[in-house]
């Protein structure tokens, strides 16, 4: 295992303890795992507001089109009123 292994190579090559050295890689670990989960979540977060803003864009466009088409109708009958009074 990566204990055993981690073991031999402090024991033998640097002469020093390895138990600083197994916590640390589970601390290393842990925290590694911790922030994974926590870069996974904003990105939905990210992909949550991106859907956001494109359906408050989708509105707003669709705002537009009917104001557009409430204009056209209204220029529309404006000419034609024009028309009648010449």
């Amino acid at each position: 295992t990566a204990y055993e292994i981690m073991e031999d190579w402090m024991s033998k090559c640097l002469g020093k303890a390895h138990f600083t050295a197994c916590s640390d890689s589970d601390l290393y670990f842990k925290q590694k795992g911790k922030l994974d989960m926590m870069e996974t979540m904003m990105k939905e977060i990210e992909i949550r507001e991106k859907k956001r803003m494109a359906d408050r864009l989708e509105a707003k466009a669709e705002m537009a089109l009917i104001a557009a088409d409430k204009a056209e109708k209204l220029q529309n009958e404006i000419d034609t009123e024009a028309a009648k009074t010449e």
